[in-house]
């Protein structure tokens, strides 16, 4: 099966080196490599695709996903380095029609009452195209950073029968490289919206 990594990108060159050391070697035949430049400046000579504004992340994951040509999508953050390689092909035996693949959590912000709601971990999160685009991708109406998106994708799924599967990718994930610390009172005040926005589609689902 053929898999096309999509990922958003804003500045931050200096991540390049890590991403692309535990990116470019796990690439077969038929894969596609589809790096946003979400507006940056400079350009990005790198990225292989580039927005004339900011998408913010959403975006920039919507407009990967609409031109990905491959049976299969992985959103990838770019703050990530190698830790065993491998991890594509984790990702690609896991993927199938139906099925959300990769790091699957349980955490306390993503409950709302009583009720638990896991999710897949939007920084390595995949599935097929056509899936995805049926789902409409990850939601842009939240505010940047787009955090509560992998759980609002993750519930839509869920919703309409969709599976979460686990995938223990032998990645590493550099936390709040790009977005900064969740205390600024900035990222805090967006994250707040989207955790509202969030807890409303809960309850509209559930009827809570």
């Amino acid at each position: 099966m053929r898999i096309a990594i999509v990922t958003p990108w804003y500045e931050h060159e200096e991540l390049y080196e890590d991403y692309f050391a535990a990116v470019g070697s796990e690439l077969e035949p038929g894969d596609e490599l589809l790096i946003v430049d979400d507006c940056s400046w400079p350009a990005l000579d790198f990225a292989r695709l580039r927005s004339r504004e900011r998408l913010g992340f959403s975006g920039a994951c919507n407009l990967g996903l609409s031109f990905a040509s491959t049976e299969a999508v992985v959103f990838l953050n770019n703050d990530i380095a190698l830790g065993k390689p491998g991890w594509l092909n984790q990702m690609r035996e896991a993927v199938e029609p139906g099925v959300l693949a990769g790091p699957l959590r349980r955490d306390r912000h993503a409950n709302v009452g009583r009720h638990e709601f896991p999710y897949i971990d939007g920084w390595c999160l995949g599935g097929m195209r056509e899936d995805l685009l049926r789902l409409g991708g990850m939601d842009t109406s939240l505010e940047e950073p787009a955090y509560f998106s992998d759980n609002l994708l993750c519930l839509e799924a869920r919703a309409v029968g969709m599976t979460l599967r686990e995938v223990r990718v032998t990645l590493k994930h550099k936390e709040n490289k790009t977005n900064g610390s969740a205390m600024r009172p900035e990222v805090a005040a967006a994250t707040a919206a989207n955790r509202a926005r969030y807890v409303a589609r809960v309850r509209e689902l559930t009827r809570q």
